[in-house]
């Protein structure tokens, strides 16, 4: 989203950031439907991870209207493109939901961490952290593919609205944006939502690997591209 908007709209890097952020929260809640009726959401999860996007969000949001960003989100990409490519050729744990019941406590602090950092980068970057929360959740928390998308679907929202609630009042939200894109954005996110149950876990973290892998390598490109103009 944020590349578009940079792109072929011409809206400044902070404006973009901020409308994005803005637009997640539409898609979120329309992507996440068909997850709440499929009964994969971990509402203990989302409970950790959300107290933690929350407050990250805040931080992210307020670092990037302040400070320079670019080598943060060389950071950032560079462990993006790692992680795809851990999903993508390497084997996931799977963890049974009657295992995840019982390592809620165990893994509760490690929940409010990736929440943290997620929401964090959410915040700096306008992406809402589903690309951090969801290889968080399966490589680390080992929580199944479809369960790990439902809940970052969930806390996404909960980091977007922490982020644009700044974001409007620092004016960096292009309403008229938002008014005209979020409406086919929150179709195609409800369709997506649908076509994800259909899909087995192995493909389906194999799919967003290489979503991963490409948002984090373009991200890496165009940094150090800017980086070597500067």
């Amino acid at each position: 989203m944020v590349p578009l908007l940079t792109g072929l709209l011409r809206m400044p890097q902070r404006n973009a950031h901020g409308t994005s952020l803005a637009i997640v929260i539409f898609v979120g809640i329309a992507a996440v439907i068909p997850y709440v009726a499929e009964s994969q959401i971990q509402w203990p999860l989302v409970f950790a991870l959300g107290i933690g996007a929350i407050v990250g969000a805040q931080i992210g949001t307020r670092t990037m209207h302040n400070l320079p960003d670019t080598w943060l989100r060389l950071i950032f990409a560079s462990f993006l493109f790692i992680v795809g490519l851990r999903m993508i050729f390497l084997e996931s744990p799977d963890v049974s939901q009657e295992a995840l019941s019982d390592i809620f406590s165990l893994e509760a602090g490690l929940a409010f961490a990736i929440g943290f950092v997620g929401g964090a980068f959410g915040g700096l970057l306008g992406i809402g952290g589903g690309t951090l929360f969801v290889p968080a959740l399966v490589l680390l928390v080992s929580v199944p593919q479809h369960t790990a998308q439902g809940i970052s679907l969930v806390v996404v929202v909960l980091t977007a609205l922490s982020g644009t609630f700044t974001n409007v009042r620092a004016g960096f939200v292009d309403k008229n944006t938002v008014i005209w894109v979020a409406p086919a954005a929150v179709v195609l996110g409800f369709c997506s939502g649908i076509l994800a149950q259909d899909l087995q876990a192995e493909y389906l973290t194999r799919l967003f690997g290489l979503v991963v892998v490409y948002v984090g390598g373009r991200t890496v490109m165009k940094t150090w591209s800017q980086l070597r103009e500067r």
